[in-house]
């Protein structure tokens, strides 16, 4: 598996990170979007997005991260 994330403004809120897992041909298996300031964690866990969109502008993530975001969903 491979790991990436983004982050992106939300007003009122603070910074939200959004982290896809895919396979090794970077097919989307789960996502999840997560702000710290108001920890705040929401998980999908069968995604209607399959593959990414241009995947050399995310940041790429170790695998630990992500599963300790996802059991907070």
């Amino acid at each position: 598996m491979k790991y990436f994330k983004i982050s992106q403004v939300v007003p009122g809120k603070g910074n939200a990170w959004t982290y896809y897992e895919t396979n090794d041909s970077l097919g989307i298996q789960r996502i999840l979007t997560h702000i710290p300031e108001v920890n705040e964690t929401k998980i999908f866990p069968s995604p209607k997005i399959k593959s990414l969109f241009q995947p050399e502008k995310l940041i790429k993530c170790d695998g630990s991260e992500f599963e300790k975001l996802w059991a907070l969903g």
